[in-house]
Formats: C-alpha cells, structure tokens, sequence
C-alpha cells in the first residue's frame, strides 16, 4: 500500500538483482503492484517468460477523492502500460478487469490473456459443515480487512437498520485495521454501537463460517474474493455485490442474492429476507458448495494457472 517512489524504485532495483542472481525460467507477480514491479525487474533482469497474475484491480481503479489518491490512480495505470507491454501473457481473476484494462487502453491487443476462477479454494481445508439451529436467530458473518471499498461502512449500516427492524440476528466482522486513504479504524466502527461484533483478525475463518448462517460481503469489487469462495466451500449462502469478481460467486437466489454496490438499504433488505425465509438457508447453503467443487476446487484452478504458465 506504499505510495512512496522512492521506495518503490528501490524495491524495483532489489526485484531486479535478485531476479538476475536467480535467473528462473518464469516470473509470475501476483497480485496489482507485484504483478507490476515484477514484471518491470523480470524483464530488464533478463527472464525469458513473464506471466503476471493481476487478482484485481483494486484501490486505484475505484473512483479517486483527494490529490494523493489521484495521483496514485494515475501513476498506477502508467506502471501497468509499462509492465504489461513488456509481458508474454497475462492471467486475470475475472474477465471484468480483463475489458476494464483493454478498454482503458492499458493491455496490449496481442497480449494473449487467461482469466480463472480466482485462486481457487481448498475443499478439504474448508469441508462442507452442518448449519446450526435458526432458533436463536440468524449469524451473519463479514470477513475482511478493514477499508471503505469492502463495504464494511454498508455492512454495519445495515446490520443496523435490521436490529432497529427487530431482527433476530448477530453480525460478527472479523478483519485487521488498515492504515492508508481508506482504512477504517476500531474507534470509527464503535459509531455503530452493539450491532456489529468485531472479532478483529482471527485464524479460525472455516470455524466461524461454520458458526455463521450467511456470509456476507458487500464489497465495491475484487479479483475474485477468496473468502467468498470459502463460504462456498463450507457450505454458506453469501450475500454480495453486482460488481466485477464479487458477482461470480453468486446465481441470484440460487444460493445468495447480489445488491447494489454501496447500497446499505438493499443490503438490509436481502438479510431480511434471509430472516423472513430461513428454510431457503438450507438448499442455498448445498447449492454454494456445489458451485465450490464445480468451478473454483483449487485443484482446477491450478491446472489453469499451468496451463497459462506453460508448465504443462
């Protein structure tokens, strides 16, 4: 999240050096500025295959508030022209960020170009769990870190507005604080009252999506989200976006429903109808395990990223 140049020209010389010390066959960056920076050093370093994986586009592809997130828009969109002319393909996490690039002018048209489904999910680390009883009231659960483009700001805002409704539910919110232009701090998510539990950062994410009856993530647009992918794998109906990544995890109400982005009151309307109708719970949470085997099994992903690696 650094937006210093100078610091970042020095990691660029550092990538390059140790890139000529080790002088591998493929350089795959992973995630927007390694996938950047890697690609920039793997050239000049020499390497004769690089393939960037570009998981999302995040922050600097979001609508810009300020000078400083300005320029940091700008200068990332220049580094990306620079790094991908210089690429022999590329792999995307969606095929939205793929059209986002070319229409902006910033992937090549001869770029040969992959998009899988994310990074996948490992079945057996995050197994299928039973659903626990609805007679207490519904768990809803939001895994991320703590900034504005998450829709961690919506998703108290709405657990707000369905308590004050009198709904029958917890929300539990498990991520770190950030620090930078969009972070949001622990103080700021006590303005919310008692309606949202935060667990802060925690390790037992396949537990506690166990414990959850729905999970959620309103997010502004990822890559692919890897815990969205999670809740499918245990077994969860996930309420998300209709924005680029998020939307792939979801069929409208065949296992969750998609709202608007940074919309809090869809948000809070589609968890009421969670509360309205739990015996949909059960046939949504088997249907969001069979899209995890059937499209996002790491196994198959990784077969992908092989093939667009030509690793055979």
């Amino acid at each position: 999240t650094g937006l210093n140049p100078l610091a970042d020209l020095a990691s660029l010389k550092a990538l390059e050096r140790r890139l000529g010390d080790w002088r591998p066959d493929v350089v795959c960056g992973y995630t927007l500025k390694p996938a950047i920076y890697a690609s920039i050093a793997a050239r000049r370093a020499g390497v004769p295959r690089i393939v960037p994986m570009i998981t999302g586009l995040g922050y600097a592809f979001l609508p810009a508030r300020g000078l400083k997130a300005m320029a940091a828009r700008a200068a990332t969109r220049l580094l990306l022209r620079l790094a991908l002319r210089h690429c022999d393909a590329a792999i995307f996490h969606n095929a939205d960020d793929r059209g986002l690039l070319a229409q902006h002018g910033l992937l090549p048209r001869t770029l040969p170009t992959h998009v899988v489904s994310g990074s996948g999910v490992n079945l057996a680390r995050y197994p299928q769990a039973p659903l626990h009883s609805f007679e207490g009231g519904l768990v809803f659960l939001m895994v991320a870190r703590l900034v504005r483009y998450k829709g961690v700001v919506e998703y108290c805002r709405a657990a707000q507005s369905v308590i004050a409704s009198g709904g029958r539910a917890r929300f539990l919110l498990v991520g770190p604080e950030e620090r930078g232009p969009a972070g949001i701090t622990t103080e700021e998510l006590k303005g919310y009252g008692a309606a949202v539990e935060h667990l802060g950062p925690r390790r037992d994410v396949a537990e506690l999506m166990g414990r959850a009856h729905v999970y959620v993530l309103p997010s502004y647009g990822e890559g692919m989200p890897r815990t969205a992918l999670e809740a499918l794998s245990v077994g969860r109906p996930v309420i998300t976006t209709d924005a680029r990544g998020c939307r792939e995890t979801v069929e409208e109400g065949v296992n969750g429903f998609l709202v608007p982005v940074g919309d809090a009151e869809a948000l809070a309307e589609a968890m009421q109808r969670m509360l309205r109708r739990p015996d949909l719970i059960p046939q949504m949470a088997a249907a969001s395990r069979v899209k995890a085997e059937q499209r996002f099994d790491v196994q198959l992903v990784n077969a992908a990223m092989r093939a667009a690696l030509e690793l055979g």
